[in-house]
């Protein structure tokens, strides 16, 4: 995959004119902290995000190429926040974390249902529990999203968050092992629905 690369020049001014002015000027106000970076006001081009915001994704890493003191410096970047006008598609302000490819992150991973699980046969219901899940790992080994085979599931069965420890050694799951992710339920009876609806009414 192509290298994403986005230019960012340091700014002094702050407020809401400062920023009302950088926008007009075809400019993005940001932010750039990190855990060994104190905080430092950015400016990126509307342009060039537009161009780079239509291949990202929430777990991609990016090189900013930060101008500071007349010179370039390189740092790998996340996207953490992005502040959009209401009922509109313009950005406001971007919030850039500074990661370390050596240290490890916590990150949100969507999570992604496969297979045809064989409960359904006997009208069995998929109901999926966790759609994303916290983990811990190197941006290195940042997965787009986590693949979960249900094939095998019959009526009763569930996978569990320890299964994908199992899979995905390489990740720390933030979440408690016991934890459903997916689920085959029996289905619905008569009863059931009519329980859901209430009683009937007696016909005056």
């Amino acid at each position: 995959m192509e290298e994403m690369v986005i230019s960012a020049e340091i700014r002094k001014e702050k407020g809401k004119s400062t920023a009302r002015k950088l926008r007009n000027q075809g400019n993005i106000p940001a932010i750039l902290y990190g855990k060994d970076t104190e905080n430092i006001m950015l400016t990126v081009s509307e342009r060039e995000w537009k161009r780079l915001s239509k291949n990202l994704k929430k777990t991609s890493i990016l090189k900013m190429q930060l101008k500071k003191n007349g010179q370039k410096e390189d740092l790998s970047v996340m996207v953490k926040a992005i502040q959009k006008e209401a009922y509109k598609d313009n950005i406001l302000h971007i919030d850039f974390l500074h990661v370390s490819m050596e240290r490890k992150i916590e990150v949100e991973i969507p999570i992604h249902l496969t297979g045809k699980a064989k409960g359904l046969v006997n009208n069995g219901v998929i109901e999926q529990h966790l759609r994303t899940i916290m983990v811990a790992c190197l941006p290195t080994q940042i997965p787009e999203k986590i693949d979960v085979d249900v094939t095998d599931l019959d009526i009763g069965d569930s996978i569990h968050v320890s299964d994908l420890s199992k899979a995905h050694p390489e990740l720390k799951f933030l979440e408690l092992p016991e934890v459903a992710v997916v689920t085959v339920i029996p289905p619905e009876t008569g009863e059931e629905v009519k329980a859901e609806e209430g009683p009937e009414k007696e016909e005056a």
